[in-house]
């Protein structure tokens, strides 16, 4: 087994762990996810995984697009069983995340289009960090350091390593961390 398929099996570990739980906790009732935010997560990690797949990236690029799956099957659940009611702040956010994905068609440029979906990805953690912060038993932290973990061993899956590949994992990696440590900040907090 190469080195490269050790890391991109190694990935998909705890992104398959991840998923699993949040799921299970949906479907219990104890985690409501932010349908915006699942919805704006798997469409531009679907792009992303896009990105890295035409920058060949190769087998570091699995665990984007099971990300891309897994949120974009959340988003549809959400809809239902999810965190429905969108403030004015999820509207704006979703906006711009929506002008970054359409401006996306438009530009030519690699790199630039890859800027707009790591601004349009950071919309959706700010939306889903403020749900939490408000709301952080309604959140998984597990699955989202999970998420952040599940990264680690993408990146040095990647066959080729430039802004295009790296870019999206990393930035994906911080936003993951972001929700779950205000989760478990502000869980501690409610339990008080």
């Amino acid at each position: 087994m190469s080195l490269k398929l050790f890391f991109g099996i190694l990935s998909l570990i705890p992104a398959v762990a991840a998923y699993y739980f949040y799921f299970r906790d949906m479907f219990r009732g104890k985690t409501k996810p932010h349908a915006f935010s699942w919805l704006v997560w798997g469409t531009l990690s679907g792009d992303g995984f896009f990105a890295q797949v035409s920058a060949h990236a190769g087998i570091g690029a699995w665990a984007t697009g099971l990300t891309s799956l897994a949120s974009l099957t959340i988003a549809l659940f959400a809809l239902r069983i999810g965190a429905t009611r969108p403030t004015r702040f999820d509207w704006t956010l979703l906006s711009l995340a929506l002008t970054g994905l359409l401006l996306l068609f438009v530009v030519k440029n690699k790199e630039a289009a890859l800027c707009i979906t790591l601004f349009a990805l950071v919309a959706g953690f700010a939306m889903n960090i403020r749900k939490a912060y408000r709301k952080p038993l309604e959140e998984n932290a597990v699955a989202f350091w999970l998420n952040t973990l599940k990264f680690i061993p993408a990146i040095f899956a990647l066959t080729s390593f430039s802004f295009l590949t790296v870019a999206y994992p990393f930035v994906a990696a911080v936003g993951n961390a972001g929700v779950a440590l205000t989760v478990n900040m502000r869980s501690k907090m409610a339990h008080r």
